[in-house]
């Protein structure tokens, strides 16, 4: 089975964040040697560690709740999918998206990530939302004309 054309996509956050943490300890490390009495070198791999870990955690969420992938059949948004075959068109950008449906996770569109909104075959609409909000927008509009066109 291949797998569909993804013709958007969005992994939720960025896999360079987990550097903070090794960066910080070898960065403590690097200042506290110039101090009398050296680096205490566990404190500062623990500390790195801990950040890492903590950073991981945050990694992992933000790429489970937050992603976006659009295909050719679906919408998938976090860990919910909506069926492209559900989307009718895509309503112009404005503020009026208050209490509409969002799609993904939560009952808000996420805190930095644009809206985007849908009406669906059932005469409602839904919002969805990406970071990117101007490029998902193309790529619906895209996939719902040539889905007129053919």
């Amino acid at each position: 089975m291949s797998e569909p054309d993804v013709l958007f996509e969005e992994s939720g956050t960025r896999p360079w964040i987990l550097l903070f943490g090794p960066v910080l300890a070898g960065v403590g490390i690097a200042l506290e040697s110039l101090a009398p009495g050296g680096a205490s070198l566990t404190l500062w791999l623990g500390v790195g560690l801990l950040v890492l870990l903590y950073t991981l955690l945050l990694v992992r969420t933000r790429r489970r709740y937050l992603r976006v992938r659009l295909t050719a059949s679906a919408l998938e948004q976090g860990t919910t999918s909506l069926p492209m075959s559900q989307v009718t068109s895509v309503r112009p950008v404005d503020d009026e998206h208050h209490g509409l449906r969002v799609l993904g996770d939560g009952p808000v569109v996420p805190r930095r990530l644009a809206p985007v909104v849908l009406r669906l075959s059932d005469g409602t609409r839904a919002v969805a939302w990406a970071r990117d909000g101007a490029g998902l927008r193309r790529a619906l509009e895209d996939l719902l004309r040539a889905r007129a066109a053919s």
